[in-house]
């Protein structure tokens, strides 16, 4: 194939795996709203002087804020961009004070990663192609994330994956399950263990519905907000 015509499908892959991200992005957002809803049924809040703020985004500097508000450390590298940013794919749910605008505690962050085209490359009678690194793309955000709940007991952040790459004799699960300090996958943690932080990572090669993601998604977001207003 000419250098050229390899580029266009490359372009052309990577669009639709972009649609298909795009379409992943849009169930768990949904969810979420699902899960606001729920939660603003389900607690005063309100009377109790909180919020929930949903954002698809948060900058570096707000991360390293929620660190120093515990007064603890107090080292800290210089960012190199004010404007730098964790962005996960079902965005963050943010407990704030209504009378205090610089308390900001995160009850629940949500990752959707798709990863392997294997099945669908076979169907057209195609060779397989390496697997990709979508849970690679994790490693960052999710050390973002457990260094501003270093001083809390939980670390409410999930990841839902789904793909051929995440089939149960697949080898790329050993590196989920290493990201998630060994602890097992598919289940719920909210609380730390033993002085560790596992995290909530659900792998499987079914596609998730919108449904599924709720229920588990409210799970956390409830026991992260109770943690902190009861």
């Amino acid at each position: 194939m000419a250098k050229s015509e390899q580029l266009r499908a490359n372009k052309r892959q990577h669009v639709v795996k972009n649609l298909l991200s795009k379409g992943d992005d849009k169930k768990v957002v949904a969810a979420m709203e699902q899960v606001i809803t729920y939660m603003n049924e389900r607690l005063p809040l309100t009377q109790m002087g909180y919020r929930l703020d949903y954002v698809d985004r948060i900058k570096l500097a707000d991360l390293i804020g929620i660190i120093k508000s515990y007064e603890t450390r107090f080292e800290f590298a210089a960012l190199t961009k004010d404007g730098s940013f964790i962005k996960p794919d079902g965005g963050i749910l943010i407990l704030k004070k209504i009378d205090d605008p610089e308390f900001q505690r995160i009850v629940l962050a949500v990752e959707m990663k798709r990863q392997g085209t294997n099945d669908a490359r076979a169907a057209e009678g195609k060779g397989k192609q390496a697997q990709g690194n979508a849970i690679e793309r994790l490693g960052k955000n999710l050390i973002g994330f457990r260094s501003a709940l270093q001083y809390e007991k939980i670390t409410p952040f999930i990841c839902f994956g789904w793909g051929v790459d995440f089939a149960p004799d697949s080898s790329i699960l050993d590196r989920v399950i290493t990201m998630n300090e060994f602890y097992p996958l598919n289940r719920t943690f909210v609380f730390k263990r033993e002085d560790y932080a596992p995290v909530s990572m659900y792998f499987r090669t079914e596609e998730w519905g919108i449904g599924e993601l709720y229920s588990i998604m409210k799970e956390i977001a409830e026991t992260s907000v109770r943690y902190y207003v009861f």
